[in-house]
């Protein structure tokens, strides 16, 4: 790498100068050594050979990427179609409730705002729109709460890991809602990662080159991951393989990645298919969506007219292709829909509109290319399912310091840790207590008291959490308690 500095360049001038003029005073103070030698650096040479210096690194990216604007970086990387991932926004469900009989129809709107009861409150928008018929008040009432209620989607106003929700803490309207008195989220709310750093987005340029070696697992795993945060893959033999009855030739991918797609399916029913509902993808009460896997739907028509919400209800697969591009997601009429309008019928036009994970059929129609085609190679496209791992200990926080401010701290370091373990196959004790232990407001750690749990999957060995290669953390609740002794 070329280089120089002052000092370097001020003798080589010097140098240049008294071969040519022996008799020239270039001591240091001298209107000479001003006019020949410092001014120059000072002006122009000294920034001509930082630029020059700047660009040659600028050809070895990967080398002096810690040297390089950000903006060069990326302006590299998009020669290669690869770009830095966003930070992504946390989703989850609100149920609004009124303890009252709803005697006219009562409406969610869409962009509705919802927040936190927390001193910082975070803000969540209602994505759709959701409407309480009056006609048919009693199918929103539930008898453990003894309220009648709503469920609405809802996804953080703002991007990244800080904007979550712990349960029951969104309980506050940012504007009355005509008909209702409150509103909860019974789960957490949940997701959000942040902006991926640009030495990950840059290390996906170099696997791209890896992956075009797709004849081994490691070039198939270094390809898809240019697509994706993170993946896993599952080949013949691998004892987490569920599709292929040993006989080889399945190549399933786990991957933790989203881009929504809203679809529009349409189909009209025909005395043919329901008198043989094996060569159709549809039935009576029942229609298997074409775009897989579905992640919700904003509506249903029946002969061009909406279905209340409460006369559908999105059934995801459960079977092993579940989480796929060949899952059989479907919406289902439910008790209420069927006595409501009557089950499909021969004729019917059913339009139902929704959104799916468009990010796992590019991933497999590029395996699939003709490019990339490997005869006998079977590949299937996974998202990787959650694993919400809730945490709880108590510490005590040194002499003078604000204990809710360090637990403050301390539960954000944990989340983020969660959060970035992604692939990695586990969360242990021993990592939180080494995150906590990192901070030097914290005096010391109840390590009796420190509980891992894990729910919607993993397996708890010993107080760890270990995952599956179809499996991946995000935090849930992190309970922290000042530990007196």
């Amino acid at each position: 790498m070329i280089s120089k500095t002052i000092d370097t360049i001020r003798n080589e001038l010097m140098t240049a100068f008294l071969t040519r003029l022996p008799n020239l005073d270039l001591t240091e103070g001298t209107p000479e050594r001003d006019m020949f030698i410092e001014s120059p650096i000072s002006g122009q040479l000294m920034t001509l050979w930082d630029s020059l210096i700047y660009t040659a690194k600028a050809f070895a990216p990967f080398l002096y990427s810690a040297d390089l604007t950000d903006t060069d970086l990326k302006t590299y990387m998009a020669n290669y179609n690869v770009s830095v991932s966003p930070a992504t926004f946390s989703s989850g469900t609100v149920t609004f409730y009124t303890y009252s009989v709803p005697t006219t129809n009562i409406t969610i709107s869409e962009g509705t705002i919802v927040l936190t009861n927390s001193s910082t409150p975070i803000e969540f928008t209602v994505d759709g729109t959701y409407i309480m018929y009056s006609s048919i008040a009693s199918s929103y009432f539930n008898i453990n709460t003894n309220r009648y209620e709503i469920n609405a989607t809802v996804r953080a106003v703002l991007s990244g890991p800080d904007y979550r929700a712990g349960v029951n803490t969104v309980t506050k309207m940012a504007s009355s809602i005509i008909g209702i008195q409150g509103c909860t989220n019974t789960l957490n709310i949940s997701g959000g990662l942040a902006e991926e750093t640009i030495t990950s987005a840059l290390r996906k340029v170099l696997e791209k080159f890896q992956g075009r070696g797709l004849a081994s697992d490691q070039g198939l795993i270094s390809y898809v991951q240019t697509y994706v945060s993170a993946v896993n893959l599952v080949g013949a033999g691998d004892p987490e393989m569920v599709r292929d009855s040993g006989y080889g030739g399945a190549i399933d991918f786990y991957v933790i990645g989203e881009d929504v797609i809203t679809a529009s399916d349409t189909v009209v029913l025909t005395s043919s298919g329901l008198d043989n509902p094996l060569t159709v993808d549809y039935t009576s009460s029942g229609i298997v969506l074409l775009n897989q896997p579905v992640i919700s739907i904003s509506s249903v028509l029946k002969n061009g007219v909406i279905l209340n919400f409460s006369n559908y209800v999105l059934v995801k697969d459960t079977g092993v292709l579940k989480e796929s591009t060949q899952a059989s997601d479907k919406i289902e009429l439910t008790s209420a829909g069927i006595s409501s309008t009557g089950y499909f019928e021969i004729g019917d036009s059913i339009e139902v509109n929704y959104s799916y994970n468009g990010i796992l059929s590019t991933i497999e129609d590029s395996l699939n290319s003709p490019t990339n085609h490997y005869e006998n190679r079977d590949y299937l496209v996974r998202s990787m399912t959650e694993v919400t791992i809730t945490v709880a200990f108590r510490f005590k926080e040194l002499s003078g310091q604000d204990f809710d401010a360090v637990s403050t701290t301390v539960s954000l370091a944990i989340a983020t840790f969660i959060d970035g373990v992604l692939n990695n196959g586990s969360v242990e004790r021993a990592d939180i207590i080494g995150v906590t232990k990192s901070f030097a407001y914290v005096d010391n750690i109840d390590l009796s008291s420190v509980v891992l749990t894990a729910t919607g999957g993993g397996t708890m060995v010993a107080g760890d959490v270990f995952l599956m290669k179809n499996e991946y953390p995000i935090a849930g609740t992190i309970t922290l308690t000042r530990w007196i002794y």
